[in-house]
């Protein structure tokens, strides 16, 4: 039996799933998966960690639907310093913090066949794999650009200076390719959905109200729904799991907010709402995400509309898009998607399909992304041969902006 080895921040079992979540429960069904979940602490718990609740099943192993699941938690955890010439002790701090592993992630290390390593604090282990397993086969998982996320300067430095260690990079969207060092050991493999999951029928939660929802805390913007609500009265705002960033939402009585709630749950929320909303603020936000995000493709996949800043809606007739914060481009949006007649479709793949790019690319070098002799990069996807200039991923990015 094949034995899988996931580190990241995120934990297995959270109620907030992310591509690694479902990346690891397909997983499950090909071997033994292992899922480390490091970084939190008394301090990230302060700043407010999503893993907080988890807190008191931490420093232990334990199963969760076949999945052996450690969340490694201290004190104290490294994190960035931006103040100048403090750089030699941010270093240090990531430095004491590997030399103190713990004795099980070693051992997990050792015994796994593959490790995926998630964007994020989980990239400093990359050196450590390698060290410790030299025969493991190290996929990374680029959910994020680090320098983008503001990633500490010591990750990101680990990550340039090992990447030629890690075998195969996950890339969810090509504008991700933008961070990467090289090309190629890429290969793209977009964000995916559980069918049997998603298609099961669920009742309507809302009571014979019209209503739209959001759901998770990235980048939420209250001021979205503060902007919103007062001109929709007949129009209920479903907010699921924002977290901390829902103290700035006005209390209105069509403004509803819900703790964080178990992923199937939020699905009955999608599957019946009017149309969905992706609040993100505009903050140096990725490009990216017009890809990347995950409630966008799951509005899509039930047929719903979706509100969202200008830079996530793109050219997808399905997205509406606003300018956050202008009152004018919000309500513009909204009575859009409620008017929104069009048919919505989604040509994604499984997460099962997404795994077997993964564990066998050889299979697929329609999608591989790889560096031709002339210095250019190409990226090759289905059967056309697209030729990228070193600035294509930005010119690509503002294209999207406008």
């Amino acid at each position: 039996m094949t034995s899988f080895l996931v580190l990241s921040v995120h934990d297995f079992r959270s109620r907030r799933k992310a591509s690694v979540h479902f990346i690891a429960t397909e997983l499950a069904k090909r071997g033994q998966v292992r899922f480390y979940s490091t970084g939190l602490s008394r301090l990230s718990e302060h700043r407010g960690d999503t893993r907080t609740d988890l807190a008191p099943r931490a420093n232990r192993v334990e199963v969760e639907n076949g999945v052996e699941c450690y969340l490694q938690r201290g004190f104290w955890h490294p994190f960035r310093i931006m103040k100048p010439g403090m750089g030699p002790l941010e270093s240090a701090m990531f430095r004491f913090y590997r030399w103190r592993m713990p004795s099980i992630l070693k051992q997990w290390i050792q015994q796994a066949d593959v490790v995926f390593i998630e964007s994020g604090m989980a990239a400093v282990y990359i050196a450590d794999v390698k060290r410790l397993n030299p025969k493991a086969r190290l996929v990374y998982l680029a959910s994020d650009d680090l320098s983008v996320v503001g990633a500490a300067q010591t990750i990101r430095k680990e990550f340039s200076r090992n990447f030629d260690k890690i075998d195969l990079v996950r890339l969810p969207s090509r504008l991700l390719l933008a961070g990467m060092p090289h090309s190629r050991n890429a290969i793209f493999a977009p964000q995916g959905v559980d069918r049997d999951l998603m298609e099961r029928p669920r009742p309507s939660p809302f009571k014979g109200r019209l209503a739209c929802v959001s759901v998770g805390s990235m980048l939420f913007d209250a001021s979205f729904f503060n902007l919103a609500a007062p001109e929709f009265p007949d129009l209920d705002f479903h907010i699921i799991g924002a977290g901390r960033a829902a103290e700035a939402l006005d209390t209105r009585p069509n403004i509803i907010v819900h703790d964080e709630m178990p992923f199937e749950e939020t699905l009955g929320y999608i599957q019946n709402c009017a149309f969905g909303v992706a609040p993100y603020k505009d903050a140096n936000t990725p490009r990216y995400l017009f890809d990347t995000s995950l409630k966008l493709k799951q509005f899509a996949f039930f047929g719903k509309p979706a509100i969202c800043p200008e830079f996530a809606a793109g050219g997808d007739k399905s997205r509406f898009g606003y300018v956050p914060g202008n009152r004018t481009s919000i309500l513009t949006a909204i009575r859009g998607a409620l008017t929104c007649t069009d048919t919505i479709t989604l040509d994604i793949p499984t997460w099962g399909e997404v795994v077997d790019r993964l564990l066998a690319p050889e299979r697929f070098p329609e999608h591989r992304i790889v560096n031709v002799t002339n210095g250019q990069t190409v990226a090759i996807y289905r059967t056309e041969i697209l030729p990228l200039s070193e600035t294509f991923v930005r010119d690509q990015a503002l294209w999207l902006h406008r």
